[in-house]
């Protein structure tokens, strides 16, 4: 749907013309990202007022999407696939902020998002088969993704220890999805690659 939209303006401007027909491609991509982006953003503040952790859910979405674009991950094979996964697994994140407040979770979120965490320095940035990486691009989102990691981890620490909850739960559980989808994209791509040997 997303895609469709995408298509859909840049046509608009093509017509109008505003862009070239050769730009087309850059265009569409950069207005998928770009409605993607608002729409997983609305959907998140959505899910965070029905679950009343309105500020917890922004700020988990801010964290995960800087160490998302950087870090990578696994994705889906079809756009669908991709809407409804993400879909589910910002409203789990959610709700387990949401349990975090109502629960003494803290000690098990620190200890999950901190085994997370060190998956994701083994691992990060992690490409797809589709669009690989080239050394100085890997190097560079690998330096981001570090950076951005160490950001969040003293984010969790300092947050744990003077009991800024608003702050400690949501960068635990980007920390724990990342992990989780950069975890799931490496088990994947080696088994793409084990199944393309086995074929030659």
């Amino acid at each position: 749907m997303i895609k469709k939209l995408s298509a859909g303006l840049t046509d608009k401007l093509i017509n109008n013309g505003t862009i070239d027909v050769e730009e087309s491609d850059l265009y569409i991509y950069g207005f998928f990202i770009l409605f993607t982006h608002i729409a997983y953003l609305l959907l998140t503040c959505i899910f965070g007022l029905l679950i009343n952790c309105f500020i917890e859910s922004v700020i988990f979405y801010i964290a995960f999407q800087f160490l998302r674009r950087y870090a990578g991950g696994y994705h889906a094979r079809t756009e669908t696939r991709c809407e409804i996964m993400s879909a589910l697994s910002i409203l789990c994140c959610i709700v387990l902020i949401k349990c975090s407040k109502m629960y003494d979770i803290n000690i098990v979120l620190l200890s999950t998002s901190l085994v997370f965490a060190v998956l994701i320095f083994i691992f990060c940035p992690l490409d797809t088969p589709e669009k690989p990486l080239t050394d100085k691009e890997h190097k560079y989102f690998r330096k981001i993704s570090l950076i951005i990691l160490s950001l969040i981890i003293v984010s969790i620490i300092v947050s744990f220890i003077f009991k800024f909850n608003i702050i400690f739960a949501p960068c635990c559980v980007s920390v724990i999805l990342e992990g989780v989808l950069i975890g799931t994209g490496q088990i994947k791509k080696a088994y793409s690659k084990k199944r393309a040997n086995s074929q030659v």
